[in-house]
């Protein structure tokens, strides 16, 4: 991958129009599904690299608990080069999934993508 793509791919690393989420929830399968998460995954076929979204509502926490999955799910997503996959991921966090520390969380990202 390329200096241009690698910064385009960390700008949009978790940018969906509204189109590419109805064609991503279209052609999703569930890759793995415990109570704490629901990992939903696609072929990336608009841009050459992967995406990751993570969708945490209210019951999840206050705002800063949600914020910090997402800052985790996306740290974990750049740093381990997921995005060279080519697979688009949405991770759906439910209220258990806050007793997940950042290295159980990474364990479980990584087994998803493998």
């Amino acid at each position: 991958m390329n200096l241009e793509t690698m910064q385009n791919a960390s700008k949009n690393l978790s940018k969906f129009k509204k189109k590419e989420l109805d064609h991503f929830f279209n052609t999703a399968t569930c890759k793995k599904k415990n109570q704490a998460f629901t990992f939903l995954t696609s072929p990336a076929t608009t841009l050459p690299f992967g995406r990751i979204l993570v969708i945490a509502s209210r019951k999840y926490g206050n705002s800063p608990e949600r914020n910090l999955l997402k800052r985790r799910c996306k740290a974990i997503f750049w740093e381990e080069k997921l995005y060279e996959k080519k697979i688009d991921l949405i991770i759906i966090a439910r209220p258990s999934g806050k007793k997940y520390d950042f290295a159980q969380l990474k364990e479980l990202l990584l087994s998803i993508s493998i």
